[in-house]
């Protein structure tokens, strides 16, 4: 990605009853749901974090979580700026 942009890392998964997606930021923290993450990082309802104007400081290793009670399953994104 580059400085200044936005960028949107999507994250699917499927089952039944419908998985429950959260992420891991590369810095250890929790982006918060849209609409009510004001962040700069925020979940969308299908799943994709959305960083807005990014920095080199973010990137890193970014891990995706879907659970459900079926199980649970994770996707690492590695972000470049």
């Amino acid at each position: 990605a580059h400085s200044g942009t936005s960028v949107a890392l999507p994250c699917r998964a499927q089952g039944s009853p419908p998985p429950s997606i959260s992420w891991l930021l590369a810095n250890g923290t929790q982006p918060l749901r849209s609409p009510a993450g004001r962040g700069r990082a925020r979940v969308e309802p299908d799943g994709t974090l959305v960083i807005r104007a990014v920095t080199v400081y973010d990137r890193g290793l970014y891990t995706c979580l879907a659970q459900s009670p079926a199980g649970s399953d994770t996707l690492a994104v590695r972000l470049q700026v």
